[in-house]
This record gives structure tokens, C-alpha cells and sequence, in this order.
């Protein structure tokens, strides 16, 4: 069955992750008709543990008028703390003056709450979004691009966003050559736990270089604690997608000689129920081709040891819309998109890696190393974040950023 409009095409947009329903936001409130599609239920949107949207995403976030109900559904998270294994603390770092001087705090919040938060708003703009609709084949049409579907729909669009994720079907099908994501060695897995015997964190992240695995966790004074693992799995381990019990056994044998805090949360943890391993892709040449654009993860997977993988996909979904409305004509709003933001997200993916280095640090003299000279690299790191942060989509969104 065919899918199609009489007057002016829809936008189709592929993926109901933060960037394509962020894009969806942005597009109904200039006036565009949207039809976004996604490949998985719409229970799928709860998948997923949590995450933070450091500075610059909450004020992307005003560009959609959500910042301040966003802000409200997390915890603010002002900054944090690194221990060794032995309980040793390496660095505390308060950022509550550059987020001042940003304009915004960081939030830490539930995966599924950031994506109910952007799915409401995007339905309540009048957008149409279609879940349950897996893309098989996009074919470019003389004026417009049609879309099969693997339920047997096909729809044309004015033109296409691939929102896609790191596995983007939009970007295998519409640049064959690109590169594929690399993966980095490093698997995570996460929960939201009730666990009143852990003090509350004060407004920051602690983590802890364990001696199997990285762990981090922050608890408000009212709610549950939030924790994530990050360890060392070959890539065939990672894709095999383990079974629950197995999973957490296995985070509980990796934490077994860390600090008792961390040993009293893993104890708990009865299953996982999936992992996620770790991709990143640095440079992919070209984001569009003739209709089609791709964006977030789809352009440029960002490791999430940064925290910037989320804000990333809003400012996007923030810049693409204000290059849209700057000229009437997608191809040339594609380039300038692409042109103002490749370099700032190529950046935050190299950021990203140096990071995830440090948690596969090996040997006696390499972790004694790393324990004395983390202090600097992490002040030296924030003048960089600070920077980073300070970058406002919502107000300058066709200025192009310095970092």
C-alpha cells in the first residue's frame, strides 16, 4: 500500500531516537508536515538505562521549548569525582561556576523519560509517527524520494532525514562506501535501582577505576541510584547479547574487589537485561546526497564518555532546522548543516576516545601512571569541556562553533 499527499510532500524522517524526534519538534514548529518512522515498537522507547545532557544540550533543549520540563525529569549533576581501586580519590571536580557561566546545568535522567519527554511534544505539534515500519529501500524520484518499508508501506517524502542510530540504514543505503562504526573495545551496561543503604551523591557522579572495570553512580537525597559498568569485552562477546543472569553475574565478579559502596550496589543486580557495547564513528565524508540528510549518530557516533552523545543529536536536530529556514532549498541546507557542525562533533568523538583509553589501562607501572597524571588531564580537559559547553544552538545555531 502507498503512502502519499496530493499537495506538498511530508518530511520523512527514520529513526525515534533523541535526534530524529527532536527534528520532528523542530520541523512541526516551523510549519512542516513530518511523518517520522521507526523500525521497533513504541515500548522500545523505554530500552535503555539513563543518561546526562551536559550544559549545551539543555539550552539546545530551549530551542524546542523543553529545557525547563526536560530539567525537571533528571538530577542535576554538577560535577564529580574519580577514585582508583583502592579507594584512593584521584579528582573531585565542582563545575558549578562553568555551568553558570553556560547557562545551564547538566541533567542526568532515564533514557526513556528524555524520549516520552520529546515523543509528547512532537505528537502534541501534530507530527505523524509510525512505529512498527523496519526501512528496506529508499529510491530518489525525479521530485521527491520514496521509501519502501518492510511491512509493504511506501511513502514519498520532500525529502529524508536518517536519524537512524550508529547502524543507520538510511547512511548503508545512501553512502555504500562510508565507513563502518569501529568498535572501541569497551561494553556498558546500567540500571536504575531503589537502594536506600547508599548516601545520596550531593549533585555529583562518583566513579572508580576498578580493577576489572570502570564504575560510576550518582543517588539524589529522594530517589534511586543510577549506576553504569564499563569493561573490556572482544567484539564477538559484545554483539552475542548475553543472557540476563549471566550478565549481571558477570558485572558482580568484575566489581568483586572494588570499593564496598560499588560491591553493595552490583550485589543487588539480579539481571541486565541487555549490554551496549561501545561504538564511534570519527569521520564519515558526507552527510547528505540529493534529498537525503543523516544526522546524530547516523553522521558521527559519539562514544558516551564524553556525555555528549544526546546533546549532540539535539543541537543537530536545532542546527539542521535553522539552516532549513534559512533557505528554501534542502540540498543547499544540507551543506551548510554539515559545514557548521562536522568539525565541533569530530572533536567531541576524538574527546570522547581519549577517555575510553583510560579505562583499558593494564599493568602496574601503566595504572600508577595513569593515577598521577589523571588530576591534570582532567583540569586540562575541563578548560576544553568548558568551552564545549558554552556553545549555544538555541541562540547562534548558523554561527559555527570554535570547539
Amino acid at each position: 500500500m502507498a503512502v502519499t499527499t496530493l499537495s506538498a510532500l511530508p518530511v520523512a524522517i527514520i529513526g525515534a531516537g533523541v535526534a530524529g524526534l527532536a527534528l520532528a519538534v523542530m520541523l512541526r514548529r516551523q510549519g512542516l508536515a513530518v511523518r517520522l518512522f521507526e523500525a521497533r515498537s513504541r515500548e522500545a522507547l523505554s530500552e535503555g538505562a539513563f543518561l546526562t545532557l551536559a550544559p549545551n544540550g539543555i539550552n539546545a533543549l530551549r530551542a524546542l521549548g523543553l529545557a525547563e520540563r526536560v530539567s525537571a525529569l533528571g538530577i542535576r549533576t554538577l560535577g564529580f569525582e574519580i577514585m582508583n581501586a583502592a579507594g584512593r580519590r584521584l579528582i573531585h571536580l565542582d563545575e558549578q561556576l562553568s555551568m553558570r557561566e553556560a547557562g545551564a546545568e547538566s541533567v542526568t535522567l532515564r533514557r526513556s523519560d528524555l524520549l516520552g519527554a520529546l515523543l509528547d511534544e512532537a505528537l502534541a505539534l501534530g507530527a505523524d509517527i509510525r512505529f512498527g515500519h523496519a526501512l528496506a529501500e529508499i529510491e530518489d524520484q525525479p521530485d521527491c524520494v520514496r521509501l519502501a518499508f518492510g511491512n509493504g508501506v511506501t511513502v514519498d517524502a520532500a525529502w529524508l532525514a536518517g536519524c537512524d542510530g550508529v547502524w543507520s540504514r538510511v547512511r548503508r543505503v545512501c553512502f555504500p562506501a562510508s565507513p563502518d562504526p569501529v568498535y572501541t573495545g569497551l561494553t556498558g551496561v546500567g540500571g536504575v535501582a531503589e537502594l536506600p543503604f547508599v548516601e545520596p551523591t550531593d549533585g555529583l557522579m562518583h566513579m572508580v577505576f576498578g580493577k576489572k572495570a570502570f564504575f560510576g553512580y550518582m543517588k539524589p537525597h529522594d530517589g534511586p541510584v543510577l549506576w553504569f559498568s564499563s569493561f573490556p569485552l572482544d567484539e564477538d562477546a559484545a554483539l552475542a547479547r548475553p543472557d540476563p543472569l549471566h550478565l549481571a553475574a558477570t558485572v558482580r565478579q568484575l566489581h568483586a574487589g572494588d570499593p564496598r559502596t560499588i560491591r553493595q550496589i552490583v550485589d543487588t543486580v539480579t539481571q541486565i537485561p541487555r549490554a551496549y557495547p561501545v561504538f564511534d564513528m570519527l569521520h564519515l565524508p558526507k552527510w547528505h546526497t540529493g534529498r537525503v540528510v543523516v544526522l546524530g549518530d547516523a553522521a558521527h557516533a559519539v562514544a558516551p564518555h564524553s556525555g555528549q552523545g544526546a546533546s549532540m543529536a539535539i543541537e543537530d536536530a536545532v542546527v539542521l532546522a535553522a539552516c532549513l529556514d534559512a533557505t528554501p532549498l534542502p540540498a543547499q541546507a544540507f551543506a551548510a548543516f554539515q559545514a557548521l557542525r562536522q568539525d565541533r562533533v569530530e572533536h567531541i568523538v576524538k574527546v570522547s576516545r581519549r577517555i575510553g583509553a583510560q579505562k583499558q589501562v593494564k599493568g602496574r607501572v601503566a595504572l600508577f601512571l595513569r593515577d598521577l597524571m589523571l588530576p591534570f588531564f582532567v583540569r586540562l580537559g575541563a578548560r576544553t569541556n568548558r568551552a564545549m559547553t558554552r556553545y549555544r544552538a538555541d541562540l547562534t545555531p548558523l554561527e559555527k562553533p570554535s570547539v
